[in-house]
Protein backbone atom coordinates (compact mmCIF):
# COMPACT_ATOMS: atom_id res chain seq x y z
CA UNK A 1 0.00 0.00 0.00
CA UNK A 2 1.47 3.33 -0.80
CA UNK A 3 0.90 5.22 2.32
CA UNK A 4 4.14 7.63 3.57
CA UNK A 5 3.80 8.82 7.34
CA UNK A 6 5.69 11.55 7.12
CA UNK A 7 7.86 12.04 10.35
CA UNK A 8 9.81 15.77 11.83
CA UNK A 9 8.61 17.62 9.16
CA UNK A 10 7.59 21.16 10.62
CA UNK A 11 8.19 23.67 7.94
CA UNK A 12 8.88 23.59 4.38
CA UNK A 13 8.68 26.60 1.48
CA UNK A 14 8.79 24.72 -1.76
CA UNK A 15 8.65 26.27 -5.33
CA UNK A 16 8.03 24.05 -8.52
CA UNK A 17 8.68 24.79 -11.96
CA UNK A 18 7.40 23.43 -15.03
CA UNK A 19 6.18 20.05 -13.51
CA UNK A 20 2.44 18.38 -12.17
CA UNK A 21 3.21 17.48 -8.53
CA UNK A 22 1.58 14.48 -6.94
CA UNK A 23 1.98 13.24 -3.43
CA UNK A 24 1.73 9.96 -2.46
CA UNK A 25 -1.09 9.27 0.05
CA UNK A 26 0.12 10.21 3.22
CA UNK A 27 -0.43 10.64 7.09
CA UNK A 28 1.36 12.02 9.94
CA UNK A 29 0.63 12.70 13.78
CA UNK A 30 0.44 16.20 13.57
CA UNK A 31 -1.99 18.95 12.12
CA UNK A 32 -0.38 20.37 9.14
CA UNK A 33 -0.98 23.64 7.52
CA UNK A 34 -0.82 24.09 3.84
CA UNK A 35 -0.77 27.63 2.41
CA UNK A 36 -0.82 27.60 -1.62
CA UNK A 37 1.35 31.00 -2.45
CA UNK A 38 1.06 30.24 -6.05
CA UNK A 39 -0.92 28.15 -8.56
CA UNK A 40 -3.91 25.55 -7.90
CA UNK A 41 -4.37 21.93 -6.93
CA UNK A 42 -6.65 18.65 -5.66
CA UNK A 43 -6.68 18.09 -2.10
CA UNK A 44 -7.98 14.68 -1.10
CA UNK A 45 -8.56 14.66 2.59
CA UNK A 46 -9.51 11.39 3.89
CA UNK A 47 -13.63 11.08 1.99
CA UNK A 48 -13.34 14.83 0.96
CA UNK A 49 -12.21 16.84 -2.10
CA UNK A 50 -10.91 20.77 -2.27
CA UNK A 51 -10.23 22.66 -5.25
CA UNK A 52 -7.41 24.45 -3.81
CA UNK A 53 -6.47 28.13 -5.71
CA UNK A 54 -3.75 30.45 -4.92
CA UNK A 55 -4.07 32.38 -1.72
CA UNK A 56 -5.87 29.08 0.23
CA UNK A 57 -5.35 27.71 3.33
CA UNK A 58 -5.91 23.77 4.05
CA UNK A 59 -5.65 22.40 7.35
CA UNK A 60 -5.37 18.74 7.80
CA UNK A 61 -6.37 16.91 11.09
CA UNK A 62 -3.78 14.56 12.50
CA UNK A 63 -3.67 11.20 11.65
CA UNK A 64 -5.69 12.00 8.57
CA UNK A 65 -4.68 10.50 4.62
CA UNK A 66 -4.60 13.04 2.23
CA UNK A 67 -3.12 13.70 -0.79
CA UNK A 68 -2.48 16.76 -3.27
CA UNK A 69 -2.22 16.59 -7.12
CA UNK A 70 -2.07 19.74 -9.71
CA UNK A 71 -3.00 18.41 -12.33
CA UNK A 72 -2.31 20.82 -15.26
CA UNK A 73 -1.04 23.31 -13.09
CA UNK A 74 2.49 23.44 -13.41
CA UNK A 75 3.80 25.89 -11.34
CA UNK A 76 3.14 25.61 -7.73
CA UNK A 77 4.76 27.14 -4.79
CA UNK A 78 3.38 26.42 -1.25
CA UNK A 79 4.19 26.75 2.61
CA UNK A 80 3.63 23.22 4.59
CA UNK A 81 3.49 23.99 8.98
CA UNK A 82 3.52 21.27 11.19
CA UNK A 83 2.54 21.44 14.75
CA UNK A 84 1.52 18.73 17.60
CA UNK A 85 -1.05 18.86 20.54
CA UNK A 86 1.93 20.22 22.83
CA UNK A 87 1.10 23.64 21.46
CA UNK A 88 -2.39 23.84 22.26
CA UNK A 89 -3.82 25.32 24.93
CA UNK A 90 -7.50 25.46 26.15
CA UNK A 91 -8.61 27.99 23.71
CA UNK A 92 -6.48 26.79 20.56
CA UNK A 93 -8.18 23.31 20.93
CA UNK A 94 -11.24 25.32 19.95
CA UNK A 95 -9.83 26.45 17.04
CA UNK A 96 -8.74 23.58 15.89
CA UNK A 97 -12.14 22.22 16.14
CA UNK A 98 -13.46 24.90 13.72
CA UNK A 99 -10.14 24.46 11.42
CA UNK A 100 -11.08 20.48 10.93
CA UNK A 101 -14.38 21.16 10.35
CA UNK A 102 -13.95 23.03 7.53
CA UNK A 103 -10.13 22.33 6.16
CA UNK A 104 -10.17 24.58 3.35
CA UNK A 105 -10.12 28.08 4.46
CA UNK A 106 -10.25 31.13 2.22
CA UNK A 107 -8.80 34.40 3.05
CA UNK A 108 -9.57 37.73 1.52
CA UNK A 109 -7.00 39.20 -0.54
CA UNK A 110 -6.82 42.14 1.60
CA UNK A 111 -6.01 40.19 5.05
CA UNK A 112 -3.28 37.50 3.49
CA UNK A 113 -0.93 39.58 4.36
CA UNK A 114 -1.42 39.28 8.08
CA UNK A 115 -0.81 35.60 8.11
CA UNK A 116 1.56 35.84 5.53
CA UNK A 117 3.75 37.78 7.57
CA UNK A 118 3.76 35.42 10.71
CA UNK A 119 4.80 32.56 7.97
CA UNK A 120 7.59 34.18 7.27
CA UNK A 121 8.58 34.90 10.99
CA UNK A 122 8.46 31.08 11.25
CA UNK A 123 10.30 30.36 8.53
CA UNK A 124 13.17 32.90 9.64
CA UNK A 125 13.44 31.26 12.62
CA UNK A 126 13.56 27.86 11.48
CA UNK A 127 16.65 29.16 9.41
CA UNK A 128 18.29 31.23 11.62
CA UNK A 129 17.85 29.46 14.52
CA UNK A 130 17.69 32.39 17.17
CA UNK A 131 17.41 32.29 21.10
CA UNK A 132 13.93 30.85 21.81
CA UNK A 133 13.16 30.06 18.48
CA UNK A 134 10.83 26.98 19.44
CA UNK A 135 9.15 29.31 21.95
CA UNK A 136 8.50 31.92 19.46
CA UNK A 137 7.19 29.06 16.87
CA UNK A 138 4.45 28.16 18.98
CA UNK A 139 3.11 31.42 19.71
CA UNK A 140 3.43 32.54 15.99
CA UNK A 141 1.22 28.95 15.34
CA UNK A 142 -1.10 29.81 17.76
CA UNK A 143 -1.98 33.35 16.75
CA UNK A 144 -2.03 31.37 12.66
CA UNK A 145 -4.81 29.59 14.22
CA UNK A 146 -6.68 32.38 15.57
CA UNK A 147 -6.74 34.52 12.28
CA UNK A 148 -7.55 31.94 10.32
CA UNK A 149 -10.87 31.55 12.24
CA UNK A 150 -11.35 35.39 12.55
CA UNK A 151 -10.26 36.19 9.05
CA UNK A 152 -11.74 32.98 7.06
CA UNK A 153 -14.93 33.76 4.69
CA UNK A 154 -17.17 30.88 3.20
CA UNK A 155 -15.94 29.58 -0.29
CA UNK A 156 -17.80 27.32 -2.44
CA UNK A 157 -15.50 25.44 -5.45
CA UNK A 158 -17.66 23.32 -7.61
CA UNK A 159 -16.36 19.75 -8.33
CA UNK A 160 -17.22 18.11 -11.78
CA UNK A 161 -19.92 14.91 -11.51
CA UNK A 162 -17.46 12.77 -11.68
CA UNK A 163 -15.50 14.24 -8.72
CA UNK A 164 -18.92 14.52 -6.65
CA UNK A 165 -19.36 10.64 -7.18
CA UNK A 166 -15.89 9.74 -5.90
CA UNK A 167 -16.59 12.16 -2.85
CA UNK A 168 -19.70 9.99 -2.68
CA UNK A 169 -18.21 6.82 -2.67
CA UNK A 170 -15.31 7.71 -0.22
CA UNK A 171 -18.01 8.63 2.11
CA UNK A 172 -19.70 6.35 1.80
CA UNK A 173 -16.97 3.64 2.72
CA UNK A 174 -16.20 6.26 5.90
CA UNK A 175 -19.62 5.14 7.03
CA UNK A 176 -20.04 1.76 5.76
CA UNK A 177 -16.44 0.01 6.14
CA UNK A 178 -17.61 -3.33 8.48
CA UNK A 179 -19.81 -4.21 5.61
CA UNK A 180 -18.42 -6.41 2.48
CA UNK A 181 -17.48 -3.38 0.01
CA UNK A 182 -15.79 -4.40 -3.46
CA UNK A 183 -15.37 -2.68 -6.44
CA UNK A 184 -18.18 -4.75 -8.10
CA UNK A 185 -20.48 -3.39 -4.83
CA UNK A 186 -19.67 0.21 -5.27
CA UNK A 187 -19.58 0.37 -8.58
CA UNK A 188 -23.18 -1.31 -9.36
CA UNK A 189 -24.71 1.15 -6.34
CA UNK A 190 -22.96 4.45 -7.47
CA UNK A 191 -24.22 3.38 -11.75
CA UNK A 192 -19.95 3.53 -12.72
CA UNK A 193 -18.43 0.67 -15.11
CA UNK A 194 -15.94 -0.95 -12.82
CA UNK A 195 -12.89 -0.01 -14.63
CA UNK A 196 -14.02 3.57 -14.88
CA UNK A 197 -14.61 3.54 -11.00
CA UNK A 198 -11.21 2.04 -10.47
CA UNK A 199 -9.25 4.56 -12.76
CA UNK A 200 -11.40 7.35 -11.50
CA UNK A 201 -10.88 6.67 -7.66
CA UNK A 202 -7.05 6.44 -7.58
CA UNK A 203 -6.64 9.34 -9.65
CA UNK A 204 -8.69 11.35 -7.75
CA UNK A 205 -7.36 9.76 -4.05
CA UNK A 206 -3.78 8.66 -4.93
CA UNK A 207 -5.03 5.34 -3.40
CA UNK A 208 -6.82 2.66 -5.24
CA UNK A 209 -10.29 1.49 -4.12
CA UNK A 210 -9.04 -1.88 -2.20
CA UNK A 211 -6.60 -0.13 -0.61
CA UNK A 212 -8.43 2.87 0.69
CA UNK A 213 -11.23 0.43 2.11
CA UNK A 214 -8.08 -1.40 3.92
CA UNK A 215 -7.28 1.65 5.19
CA UNK A 216 -10.24 3.39 6.54
CA UNK A 217 -10.68 -0.27 8.04
CA UNK A 218 -7.70 0.01 10.06
CA UNK A 219 -7.91 3.06 10.98
CA UNK A 220 -11.28 2.44 12.40
CA UNK A 221 -9.76 -0.54 14.03
CA UNK A 222 -6.82 1.57 15.39
CA UNK A 223 -9.40 3.82 17.09
CA UNK A 224 -11.24 0.79 18.77
CA UNK A 225 -8.03 -0.54 19.80
CA UNK A 226 -6.96 2.56 21.78
CA UNK A 227 -10.42 3.41 23.17
CA UNK A 228 -12.22 0.19 24.05
CA UNK A 229 -11.90 -3.30 25.61
CA UNK A 230 -13.09 -5.48 22.53
CA UNK A 231 -10.92 -8.70 21.74
CA UNK A 232 -8.84 -8.30 18.91
CA UNK A 233 -11.27 -11.11 17.14
CA UNK A 234 -14.36 -8.49 17.76
CA UNK A 235 -12.74 -5.54 16.28
CA UNK A 236 -11.36 -7.65 13.43
CA UNK A 237 -15.20 -8.48 12.66
CA UNK A 238 -16.58 -5.08 13.51
CA UNK A 239 -13.77 -3.70 10.58
CA UNK A 240 -14.83 -5.88 8.37
CA UNK A 241 -12.55 -8.46 8.42
CA UNK A 242 -13.35 -12.07 8.37
CA UNK A 243 -10.38 -13.34 9.63
CA UNK A 244 -7.90 -12.19 12.72
CA UNK A 245 -5.22 -13.18 11.49
CA UNK A 246 -5.35 -11.63 8.27
CA UNK A 247 -6.31 -8.44 10.30
CA UNK A 248 -3.31 -8.65 12.41
CA UNK A 249 -0.84 -8.76 9.20
CA UNK A 250 -2.37 -6.05 7.68
CA UNK A 251 -2.28 -3.89 10.77
CA UNK A 252 1.11 -4.49 11.49
CA UNK A 253 2.11 -3.72 7.82
CA UNK A 254 0.20 -0.17 7.94
CA UNK A 255 1.01 0.55 11.51
CA UNK A 256 4.14 -1.07 11.84
CA UNK A 257 3.10 -2.97 15.15
CA UNK A 258 0.83 -5.29 16.10
CA UNK A 259 -2.60 -4.64 17.27
CA UNK A 260 -1.80 -5.69 20.76
CA UNK A 261 1.16 -3.92 21.06
CA UNK A 262 -0.69 -0.61 19.27
CA UNK A 263 -3.38 -1.07 22.04
CA UNK A 264 -1.04 -1.75 24.84
CA UNK A 265 1.01 1.42 24.32
CA UNK A 266 -1.89 3.76 23.13
CA UNK A 267 -3.65 3.16 27.14
CA UNK A 268 -0.69 3.97 28.48
CA UNK A 269 -0.50 6.64 27.45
Amino acid sequence: MEVERYKNREFSHTIISNKRIVSKVHYHDEYELYYLVHGETNYFIRDEIFKVKEGDFVFVPKGVIHNTDSEECLNNERILLSFSDSILTAEASEHIKVLSKEKLIYIPQKSRHIVEELLNKIKNEYENKPDFSKELINLYTLEILVLLCRLKETSTRDLDETERIIQSISEYISSNFHQDLTLKSLSRKFAMSEGHLSRKFKSISGMGLCEYITFVRIHNAAKLLSQTDYSLTEISSMCGFNDSNYFSSVFKKIKGTTPYKYSKYKKSL
